[in-house]
């Protein structure tokens, strides 16, 4: 008893670092309360020439909603021809495929052909229009160097050519095709050489473009294109931050196009010391599933070396435009919602805006749709003490070691009681585990930090929920031998509710230690995230199945004092004859645990239903943080439920409530591993749960009482075991 004492002393001390470090992070993420919105140029300009208004109206309507920017891209040639410039494109070896190929092009152009000063991967760009030929030309001039493309003119100045230098790094290719012969036999031909990435290549920002923006009294976010990697080079660089000086624009953010940063790999100090002086933020895109940020290469370096200057930024993708009535609602609603969360819950301070759309080429024209949008936005989020501005960096945020490692050491503690509440350990055993456990908790701070983060916040997540449901075994043993029944169905409620708040506290301890070990700024920004959700939340149950057998026994009733799992116990288990009546219950739960897992994450294809989304929406209208459903729908609920099958010695129906709880067990944990949410909500978000919990709990007691009572009445005694 006294080492007992020693070591819940040690597990007082670690929660009491993890809310010092907690407060800390409360602190960061209250002054980090601005959220901007950004624009994209070739989808407004799209809109509006889908609409009776010109670019102009639009995006001054969009400024007075509190729109602050507009992203321009680089021009490319691919660009330009959507934007309705006279040229053409075609690579050499599409272009002599074809035996009259040079009555088609000036002399000029095929002579140069005809020499072989082009091979067959070089992209040849023509146009009649001098204007475009400048344009082009110019902007390869200043970014690339003259051993790359040959400018090309007719004698008579009327035609104009660029040819430029491809290899088989940036050819494009067909998909490969098959003919079937009558006897289906396949023939397969190989892949066709079609065209060049060649048509994304950088070549200049559209002063035009430019100017409509600034006209507006918007700021321009400079995009540059930085696609074709052979091209790129220190004078692409050097000129794409130049930009800024010679159009006369206040950078704000950037925001990296392609798989890499601009400048990557070589001059990247040159980008690091523009965006230092210039006190720009670096904008991490938030992943397709919504967890972490696109991988670009350099990017986290580069964030790392400006001291985390970055915020997160949601780009809305095409199948939420297209959420336009949605799921019965009359407008854009779900969108609506859809950026409310990705503010709210997934800390994205800017959002790259995009259009409605009614379907993949529809924009949504009715500017009304987009101010009752943005209206109601910005009233849901001042709930939340957030307004729409420019948006701030977080502070950067490091763990102090010493008290991380009296929360390491304090979760060692946890687990200490954790094998002694399910296993007969020696004491000379268990002091090596406490030794060597402190020793690696010490060394694996200093040596590897944020890796022992990560373990150490695992190991809660899987000690604290496990001790939990121990105590929900002990005192549903308790109330199995010693009730019989003879319980109102107040005491039943109020017990229930009284194991419910105790359970949660318990494992409210890992959520804590979680949501303090993890407050690092990377793990804040989702440069690094949680890992091995689903292992922690099948561990838990593991050890409530081994403990309940420990408490219960297998088929046969145990002593309360014989609490422990023996080998003859297991090997019982597993040589025993299944009924088909458990199997099928078995085959149930498995597929209840499957869709639980699968919708754990975000990595998943098991997605909610359209009334699913509908409740979760009218619980985020009217809750500042929507609980989960799981939690208070099922898990909670089950604790006051089980409790019923306790008080009337249903043993069986006991076990499988048992793992219902077990899942909400792991689940408080696991909200509070969501580290982008901030840490206020995921606090709401368990309080809302645990009340809405208790609420649905006494509405199930009270069901199973009256279908008891309906039952025995009726002369059936179905629930018996």
């Amino acid at each position: 008893m006294r080492k007992r004492s020693i070591l819940a002393i040690l597990v007082l001390i670690g929660i009491l670092a993890s809310i010092i470090l907690s407060f800390n992070r409360i602190k960061i993420e209250s002054n980090n309360k601005k959220v901007d919105f950004v624009l994209d140029y070739y989808q407004i300009n799209k809109l509006a020439e889908q609409s009776n208004k010109d670019i102009t109206w639009w995006l001054e309507n969009f400024k007075k909603l509190g729109v602050s920017s507009v992203a321009i891209f680089e021009e490319s040639l691919e660009s330009m021809t959507e934007y309705g410039k006279s040229l053409n494109m075609e690579i050499v070896e599409k272009i002599k495929q074809d035996i009259n190929w040079k009555d088609k092009y000036f002399k000029e152009l095929v002579d140069y052909l005809d020499q072989g000063k082009a091979d067959k991967y070089d992209l040849v760009v023509t146009t009649r229009s001098k204007e475009t030929y400048d344009f082009i030309k110019k902007g390869l001039s200043n970014r690339y160097s003259s051993n790359k493309y040959s400018a090309i003119e007719s004698q008579d100045g009327k035609e104009y050519a660029i040819v430029l230098d491809g290899t088989i790094r940036e050819a494009l290719f067909s998909e490969k095709a098959s003919l079937i012969d009558s006897k289906e036999d396949k023939y397969s031909y190989g892949n066709e050489l079609t065209s060049s990435s060649l048509i994304q290549l950088g070549i200049d920002y559209d002063k035009e473009k430019i100017d409509i923006v600034k006209n507006t009294g918007l700021e321009v976010v400079l995009r540059p294109l930085n696609y074709v990697n052979r091209w790129k080079g220190e004078k692409y660089v050097k000129t794409n931050l130049e930009q800024y000086k010679k159009f006369g624009i206040k950078p704000r953010y950037m925001i990296f196009t392609s798989k890499e940063i601009l400048g990557y790999p070589k001059y990247v100090d040159l980008v690091k010391d523009f965006i230092s002086d210039n006190n720009m933020k670096i904008a991490l895109i938030e992943s397709s599933v919504e967890r972490g940020h696109v991988v670009q290469k350099g990017l986290d370096k580069l964030t790392r070396d400006l001291d985390y200057n970055a915020v997160r930024l949601y780009s809305i993708p095409d199948y939420i435009q297209q959420r336009f009535k949605y799921i019965g609602y009359e407008g854009a609603e779900e969108i609506e919602n859809t950026l409310y969360r990705a503010i709210t819950e997934r800390n994205i301070r800017v959002v790259y805006f995009t259009p409605f759309k009614l379907d993949s080429e529809r924009y949504v024209t009715d500017f009304n749709e987009y101010e009752k949008t943005f209206n109601n936005l910005e009233k849901r989020i001042a709930a939340h003490n957030l307004t729409i501005g420019e948006a701030n960096a977080m502070k950067p945020n490091h763990i102090n070691i010493i008290l991380k490692m009296l929360i390491g050491i304090g979760i060692l503690c946890g687990g200490i009681i954790l094998l002694q509440e399910m296993f007969k350990i020696k004491e000379k055993v268990l002091n090596v585990i406490i030794i060597f456990g402190a020793l690696a908790i010490i060394i694996t701070s200093i040596v590897i930090p944020n890796l022992s983060n990560l373990v150490l916040a695992m190991a809660a997540a899987i000690v604290f929920p496990s001790l939990s449901m121990i105590y929900f075994c002990k005192k549903l043993k308790y109330y199995y031998d010693n009730k019989n029944g003879n319980v109102s169905i107040k005491d039943n409620i109020l017990l229930g509710i009284k194991q419910l708040v105790v359970m949660a506290l318990i494992s409210g301890i890992a959520s804590i230690f979680i949501a303090s070990l993890l407050s690092d700024i990377e793990f804040l920004l989702e440069m690094d995230i949680f890992r091995g959700v689903k292992l922690v939340q099948l561990l838990p149950i593991l050890v409530y199945i081994i403990t309940f057998i420990g408490y219960f026994g297998y088929k046969k009733e145990k002593n309360v004092s014989d609490n422990k799992t023996n080998f003859l116990e297991v090997k019982s288990i597993v040589t025993d004859n299944i009924k088909i009546g458990y199997a099928v219950l078995a085959g149930i739960v498995l597929y209840v645990g499957y869709i639980y897992l699968a919708r754990t994450g975000h990595e998943t294809n098991v997605k909610p239903s359209e009334f699913e989304l509908m409740a979760r929406n009218i619980l985020e209208i009217k809750l500042l943080a929507r609980p989960r459903t799981k939690e208070f729908l099922i898990a909670f609920p089950a604790v006051l439920v089980a409790l019923d099958f306790a008080f009337n010695r249903r043993k069986l129906l006991l076990f499988m409530t048992g793992l219902l709880v077990a899942l909400g067990q792991t689940s408080v944990a696991n909200t509070f591993s969501h580290l982008r949410t901030p840490m206020y909500l995921s606090i709401l978000r368990l309080t809302y749960g645990l009340i809405i919990g208790i609420v649905v709990g006494v509405i199930y007691v009270l069901i199973i009482k009256l279908g008891s009572k309906l039952i025995k009445f009726l002369g059936g005694k179905f629930l018996n075991e």
